[in-house]
């Protein structure tokens, strides 16, 4: 079990809750869910990256000013996220030169010298991989680089058209890492490449004891990674764009979690998008069987019982034990509150808070 406090984040008032191998966050919409997950992922990164802002502004292109909850326009700082025993926190810096910084905050003017942030000492897990809800749509963002750079490599004449296309695209690449405008695609798009290659694309720090320190940058558009998927009944081999979304997100999660460090991170959201139930269960059983196999850390958002029912399935044939996993049900009212659902040994698992809710309205 690892232990989570978050206090002041977008939604979230003051939040504690144990994690545990497989975690799933079920609710509404704008119930939470996603800021939680967000929250735990960034707060681990912190400890690795020298610039927790980059991964917040990559997240969501915004900085923490628009991040941090806010009562009747007034911002509530500071940000704590406490994992384990160690705490990451952004607090306003009250200095005299500044008077005006918490006006300035509440107008959203401030910049990286208002703030005093505390990244995160040390993660539980190794490293931490995102994939978003739009991570199909993400992958042939990726996959745009090599299609291109396939067919002007197939003209010859273009050989000088190619070196310059290969530098716009790359410089378009950093662009979505300085500017999001596809937020949190820098973040997914660095996550996948790394989980694929080992190469880290985000700046690195790290420091010598008595020598000094260092910042290691390496651009995004570095690394090239071409996709080929084979048709299940046919064998046809074809480009990840002529996939089917299903397969599409089936070949994500298997080829980021296939390689990555054992005690990594997982934030996975909504599973069960491109999916017909069927289709929904037979990946829940999958993700289960990697997180299990590979010893990591998931956390799963989903608007979806179907990744329950299938977890409890597992439960009851004894392939996943009771410990192994938590879910927790959200709610706002009007700050996100969380009560844990609980599984029983025989396959069964609490009734959800909203099923009775539901069964009114249809019936």
């Amino acid at each position: 079990m690892v232990k989570v406090k978050v206090c002041n984040w977008r939604c979230i008032e003051d939040l504690e809750l144990d994690l545990a191998r497989l975690n799933v966050f079920i609710g509404g919409n704008s119930t939470g869910k996603s800021s939680l997950a967000y929250s735990v992922y960034m707060a681990s990164k912190s400890s690795r990256v020298s610039d927790a802002r980059s991964i917040l502004t990559q997240l969501y292109g915004y900085d923490f000013n628009w991040i941090v909850r806010k009562v009747e326009g007034k911002p509530q700082f500071p940000i704590l996220i406490k994992i384990a025993d160690s705490e990451f926190s952004v607090k306003l810096k009250q200095l005299p030169e500044f008077p005006e910084v918490s006006e300035k905050v509440e107008k959203r003017e401030v910049g990286e010298k208002d703030f005093d942030i505390t990244s995160l000492q040390k993660s539980p897990w190794t490293d931490e991989y995102l994939l978003p809800s739009r991570r199909v749509d993400y992958l042939h963002i990726v996959m745009f680089l090599p299609k291109m750079m396939r067919e002007l490599k197939a003209k010859p004449e273009a050989e000088t058209l190619t070196r310059m296309f290969g530098g716009w695209i790359g410089g378009l690449f950093e662009l979505f890492k300085a500017l999001p405008i596809l937020p949190p695609f820098g973040i997914f798009a660095s996550d996948y490449t790394r989980a694929l290659t080992g190469l880290r694309l985000e700046s690195v720090r790290g420091e010598f004891r008595d020598a000094g320190a260092y910042i290691l940058n390496i651009p995004l558009y570095l690394s090239v990674i071409d996709v080929i998927t084979q048709d299940p009944y046919t064998k046809l081999q074809l480009p990840v764009e002529l996939a089917p979304d299903g397969l599409t997100d089936f070949l994500i999660f298997d080829a980021v979690t296939q390689k990555i460090p054992e005690n990594s991170l997982i934030v996975i959201e909504e599973p069960e998008v491109y999916k017909n139930p069927l289709r929904i269960m037979e990946f829940t059983e999958h993700i289960v069987k990697r997180v299990l196999n590979r010893k990591l850390t998931l956390i799963m958002t989903t608007h979806s019982d179907i990744p329950l029912t299938t977890m409890a399935k597992l439960v009851a044939e004894g392939k996943l034990k009771i410990e192994d996993i938590k879910v927790f049900y959200f709610k706002r009212d009007p700050w996100t509150k969380i009560s844990e659902i609980k599984f029983f040994e025989d396959g069964t698992i609490e009734q959800l808070p909203d099923t009775e809710k539901l069964i009114t309205y249809l019936f």
